[in-house]
């Protein structure tokens, strides 16, 4: 089993040691999260493929996050996931013939966010659920058993994610049902007497100091007698926060005061999802391993972090590799001139592309920036180290927070937490870093006060997961009529910004259609309701819902797909052209579904180089669209 202690003591932020049986983490660490399943064997994946390797073979790895439900997103089949439980992820990469095996501790998460975004994996058939081809369901034991085939070595607890702007009552009810579910999980580590019992970190999650305080210390009182592999709380739910300082430091003092004193050695604090400019402060703070794909992020955009800066560098913007002021090992076996005929040149797509130094696919240029920004990341978490070794990690992140807004910020706000830090901070000649009463970080009981006052210029969105299908349908609107001016019907898939006509993605198309705007009426089609009318944006199912169709989901295809059809033949015939835009394959899949069985409508853009939300955005496959448009006046 693995174990969790703390090396040595330090004014700020700790030194720690996770034992496992596949070897030892160094903290504070970051682990990369890596897509071990990109698709039916350990040779698929595209740029992840590559990056694996990299990784894998990285003397800087000290351990791999892999989210336990990412096989969704890559098309596999149920016996296609049979075949990897079948042994453990490591067993099948260290019996590849062409791919490197991995030996490095292996953390997995319990695919929370996947499943509170599915109607396919619920309970299972004895609990109210129905039976799923996959045999996953969303409960403790279920989850469990697919770590376990995994092989992981640590695993987070089954836990419902907490979104932005949930209302209170079904906050509450999601953390006790988390906690539930984390109690649960200690039982059956301890009934089943495993040869080797991964430690187990509960998932933990909350808006706001109070709520994970709570979190905490409730999991605490009833985990008491049932804490043998339980070694750490993993706080999630914070990836939105990211550029919240404020309420990120609270959150995550909110957690560590919850832990009695007499435990705190003992008890292990990861982060999911934050990398970068604000891990030595929350390292400061006690965090002990953080987990991020951002380096993948960034890679697929072309673009390289910044060793000094921390600013994401295009491509298109390094001229010379000699000015280039990286010398990490992904850097010493980067071709500049290759990588730019490549990625920004070529039009070729999956096949091999001849440069000067070799033959390369464009996946393997894009891995090896990934490969580079985790380095970055890597060698940042071992100058922490060092500093808190050598007793300087204020004073580390006291100057790498000049300059940086977001992380000065942050900063700030732990003084309130820790009104010391004030006066070593001006000891050590930061005194542009220390908080005054003037500071908006200071000013708690005035926001307290402010976040109750009505804000009368916009509406704050507040959001319900226990919405269903029957709770919006047009169809069931009598009063609803399509505007007898439109001869188009603009199908759109719906976006997770409320209302869809304000999101990023409705305005990428609607204001290249400008020009059109009195020909067409605009209907989006939602994962959880159909369609649903421009008029109905607003209404409060549309607006406080929180879901996203999966092609996972048939069931939810398919109603969306026969409700669409239901649709057209009601109002169809009101239109000369139905056109629909999308590149999401879930609402693709149920859209043309519709269309074939009325027998009329167009999909666009008409042959997308991918399935992706990149391809939305991309000016060609609008254009298309809009000269629809043009030639249907």
């Amino acid at each position: 089993m693995s174990a969790f202690r703390t090396l040595g003591k330090a004014a700020y932020g700790r030194r720690g040691e996770i034992d496992t049986p596949a070897g030892r983490i160094q903290t504070p660490e970051l682990l990369p999260v890596v897509n071990l399943i990109g698709g039916t064997t350990t040779e698929s994946g595209g740029i992840w493929r590559y990056t694996r390797r990299h990784l894998f073979e990285s003397d800087n790895v000290q351990g791999i996050m892999f989210q336990a439900m990412s096989f969704l997103d890559y098309n596999l089949t149920p016996d296609n996931l049979e075949e990897w439980r079948e042994k453990p992820l490591k067993q099948h990469f260290e019996e590849s013939d062409v791919e490197p095996g991995f030996d490095q501790p292996l953390f997995i998460d319990s695919g929370g966010f996947k499943l509170m975004n599915s109607t396919k994996f619920g309970q299972t058939p004895g609990e109210g659920g129905s039976e799923n081809d996959w045999d996953i369901y969303t409960n403790p034991e279920s989850i469990l058993d697919l770590q376990l085939d995994y092989g992981a070595d640590i695993i987070a607890t089954l836990d419902f994610p907490i979104p932005q702007n949930l209302n209170k009552e079904e906050t509450t009810e999601r953390m006790e049902k988390s906690i539930d579910n984390a109690v649960e999980t200690l039982q059956l580590l301890d009934e089943r007497e495993l040869e080797e019992t991964p430690s187990m970190y509960v998932a933990i999650h909350g808006h706001n100091y109070e709520d994970v305080n709570w979190y905490v210390s409730q999991f605490l009182d009833r985990a008491d007698e049932l804490d043998e592999a339980f070694e750490g709380f993993a706080l999630g739910s914070l990836v939105p926060l990211s550029s919240s300082p404020d309420t990120l430091v609270d959150i995550v003092q909110g957690a560590r005061d919850a832990i009695p004193e007499d435990r705190y050695d003992e008890i292990a604090f990861h982060v999911f999802g934050i990398s970068g400019r604000l891990c030595p402060l929350l390292s400061l703070l006690g965090v002990d391993t953080f987990d991020s794909r951002s380096y993948q992020y960034a890679a697929r955009n072309k673009k390289f972090i910044h060793p000094d800066t921390w600013q994401r560098i295009s491509l298109d913007q390094i001229d010379d590799w000699d000015d280039w002021p990286c010398d990490c090992q992904a850097c010493q076996n980067i071709h500049l001139d290759d990588m730019r005929h490549a990625l920004l040149e070529s039009e070729v797509s999956n096949k091999p592309i001849e440069g000067e130094h070799g033959t390369h696919f464009k996946s393997e240029y894009y891995a090896q920036i990934a490969h580079h920004n985790f380095e970055l990341y890597s060698r940042q978490m071992q100058q922490v180290r060092d500093a808190i070794d050598e007793g300087r990690l204020l004073e580390r992140v006291a100057n790498f927070a000049q300059g940086k807004n977001i992380v000065e910020k942050a900063l700030k706000r732990a003084q309130l937490h820790n009104p010391e830090l004030r006066e070593q901070l001006a000891d050590i000649g930061y005194e542009g870093l220390v908080a005054g009463p003037d500071d908006e970080t200071f000013q708690t009981k005035l926001s307290s006060f402010l976040e109750g006052v009505e804000d009368t210029t916009r509406k704050k969105r507040t959001i319900s997961l226990k919405h269903g299908p029957n709770d919006f349908d047009i169809l069931q609107h009598d009063d609803y009529q399509p505007p007898s001016e439109a001869n188009v019907l603009l199908i759109l898939p719906c976006s997770q910004e409320k209302p869809y006509s304000e999101s990023r993605t409705h305005q990428a198309v609607l204001s290249r259609l400008e020009d059109y705007r009195e020909r067409y009426h605009k209907v989006s089609i939602s994962g959880l309701y159909g369609p649903v009318p421009e008029d109905f944006e607003e209404a409060d199912p549309v607006m406080s819902y929180e879901y996203v169709l999966t092609t996972a989901d048939n069931d939810q295809v398919e109603l969306v797909a026969n409700r669409l059809v239901q649709y057209l033949n009601q109002y169809g015939e009101k239109f000369d052209h139905i056109l629909a835009y999308t590149t999401n394959k879930a609402y693709r899949q149920a859209i043309d579904k519709a269309f074939t069985q009325y027998g009329r409508g167009e999909i666009y853009p008409s042959d997308p180089r991918a399935l992706q939300l990149t391809e939305h955005f991309r000016s060609e496959n609008i254009d298309e669209l809009v000269g629809r448009f043009t030639s249907s006046r």
